[in-house]
């Protein structure tokens, strides 16, 4: 017979998302976890926001991409899937390219924005 928690445990989710921290502009692989946003990031220290899987992370040296990436997630975009309405269905969307087609893209799909929570203090334990 197999146990509550041993059941709970197999039910879990067992698989890796991107993480991404702003201040060293880089994304690591960290087992998901439903009930935390934020990590600390291996490299630096500060927070790393989990992005999901859908997450590719551009260069640690363009610059424009992270602040594109940064100005999404501000507003709600965490690379979850975004969908249109077309020929009485829906389709996917694909995420902007650049920081302008960003400005677009976020007040064309406001309504589906995710409330992101802000990151913990710094000088909260890391989860």
């Amino acid at each position: 017979m197999v146990s509550g928690s041993e059941k709970d445990r197999r039910m879990e989710p067992s698989y890796l998302t991107a993480h991404a921290c702003f201040r060293c502009r880089r994304s690591f692989k960290m087992k998901y976890d439903p009930e935390v946003f934020y990590r600390k990031c291996p490299r630096c220290g500060d927070w790393a926001l989990d992005l999901g899987r859908n997450f590719k992370p551009p260069k640690s040296s363009d610059k424009a991409q992270w602040a594109k990436v940064e100005f999404l997630v501000q507003h709600g975009f965490v690379f979850q899937k975004i969908y249109r309405e077309a020929d009485g269905g829906f389709l996917q969307v694909r995420y902007p390219e650049t920081l302008a087609e960003a400005k677009e893209f976020v007040e064309h799909y406001a309504d589906q924005a995710w409330n992101v929570p802000p990151p913990p203090p710094n000088d909260e334990p890391a989860a």
